[in-house]
């Protein structure tokens, strides 16, 4: 914990070991209490190593009570070559929650092709559905084909769930359903060229979903 009142902690993430290894399966499930708030960030960057035949997980859960709001700024992702990868985000909204993620996966480390990736994203606001995305980026697979990635190996994401402040818009946005929020997305070779990468999740203003809904 790095800080913390009375309505709002922040709260760093930092491995004590090599991840992610072969066999390895992180877990991290997250609660906000009704009207509270937490900033949630990485302070270093997470490897999957080639994992010598055996897969590896990262699951993360997220649970927002009525009112309540968190920014996750996550650090790049790498998948390295012969890595063979699932991660899952689920989100679960309650009423007025909002929330702002930054997620960036970056296919290789220098030199490197980079492994497996399977993620998968559900995010619902009371209940009811509002983001489901499956992906799967398989260097034996399409990834690199036309209308795919082609070249590109970074995937820088942002997440607004609630009203969103504008994003650079060389980044392509998506409106999700029922005015839940915003995904934008960036593609590109390096992770200097990416303009969501420099937008200060941290800091997101959160506000209330309803007041998007009321005007």
């Amino acid at each position: 914990m790095v800080a913390s009142s009375a309505d709002r902690c922040r709260i760093g993430l930092l491995a004590t070991t090599a991840l992610l290894l072969g066999g390895d399966v992180v877990e991290l499930d997250v609660h906000v209490g009704a009207g509270a708030r937490l900033d949630l960030f990485d302070v270093a960057g997470t490897v999957a190593y080639h994992g010598r035949g055996r897969p590896s997980a990262w699951h993360v859960r997220v649970e927002l009570g009525a009112a309540a709001g968190l920014t996750y700024a996550g650090e790049p992702f790498v998948v390295g070559d012969g890595a063979d990868v699932l991660r899952t985000l689920d989100v679960d909204l309650g009423p007025d929650a909002a929330a702002a993620v930054r997620d960036t996966v970056v296919l290789g480390r220098a030199g490197q092709r980079g492994g497996r990736l399977r993620s998968r994203t559900a995010v619902r606001r009371e209940g009811r559905p509002a983001l489901l995305e499956d992906q799967l980026l398989d260097p034996g697979g399409l990834r690199d084909a036309p209308g795919m990635l082609g070249a590109h190996r970074v995937l820088d994401t942002v997440l607004w769930l609630g009203p969103a402040p504008p994003v650079p818009t060389v980044a392509t946005t998506y409106a999700l359903v029922d005015g839940a929020g915003t995904l934008s997305r960036w593609l590109g070779s390096s992770l200097a060229g990416s303009p969501l990468h420099r937008v200060d999740v941290a800091r997101a203003e959160l506000r209330p979903q309803s007041t998007a809904s009321s005007r």
